[in-house]
């Protein structure tokens, strides 16, 4: 089975938080999953790194994460969801003054990983299933058999 890897779940192994995130990413690893990301993640890597790509790069191969880049049918589905969350995102507004309402902001790496694992894998694994929920409800949630 072919699984995205996203970033937040990277960071959780370099923390060592959200162990029951760890144990999946692991578990893939010992049922020889293949374990991909696309290069945003890498991208999102590096402040973890203080920009040392070897260092990323080590990281990635121990854990036998391969980087691919992001191609036009990831970025067509990435870019559709991100104009769906955009319009959405422009019609909130207060029910008693009208203001717009500041909602939390998503990144549009985060579709663009949503895109990558819809258009190349067959789950994702990752913490923050919100954003993957809404904007990519048939992108299936990796589990450990």
């Amino acid at each position: 089975m072919k699984i995205c890897i996203d970033t937040v779940v990277l960071i959780d192994v370099l923390k060592n938080e959200f162990q029951p995130y760890q144990d999946k990413l692991y578990s893939a690893l010992t049922a020889k999953e293949i374990l991909i990301a696309p290069a945003v993640v890498y991208a999102e890597l590096m402040p973890q790194f203080s920009g040392n790509t070897k260092h990323v790069t080590a990281f990635l191969k121990d854990h036998k994460i391969k980087i691919d880049p992001l191609e036009i049918d990831a970025v067509s589905i990435a870019g559709a969801r991100w104009m769906r969350y955009l319009k959405r995102k422009s019609k909130l507004k207060c029910p008693n003054c009208g203001q717009n309402l500041n909602k939390k902001e998503h990144f549009l790496s985060d579709f663009y990983i949503g895109g990558f694992a819809l258009a190349k894998c067959d789950a994702i694994l990752t913490r923050d299933r919100g954003i993957y929920k809404k904007y990519f409800p048939e992108l299936k949630n990796y589990t450990p058999a």
